[in-house]
């Protein structure tokens, strides 16, 4: 079993691009999560928040795939609509 990580990401679609999913960063280990999704080709918006927007509108699969590994590493994903 993974060791949880103090870090919680909450993944929803963008409030003015409703192609594009953002995910609110919180924790004292948010940087743990910030540097998976940046990886994973999503874009830091501002302190804390990280947006996925492709020119493909697949999304939903990416945010979907990287929610499943945030959660394999021990971080604590909400998907909110």
């Amino acid at each position: 079993m993974t060791a949880s990580i103090d870090d919680h990401v909450r993944l929803d679609t963008h409030p003015t691009h409703p192609s594009a999913v953002q995910a609110v960063l919180t924790g004292t280990q948010a940087r743990v999560a910030s540097t998976a999704l940046e990886a994973a080709g999503w874009s830091a918006a501002a302190t804390g928040v990280m947006v996925l927007a492709r020119i493909d509108h697949e999304e939903p699969y990416w945010a979907a795939d990287a929610a499943q590994h945030l959660t394999a590493e021990g971080i604590t994903v909400e998907i909110t609509r």
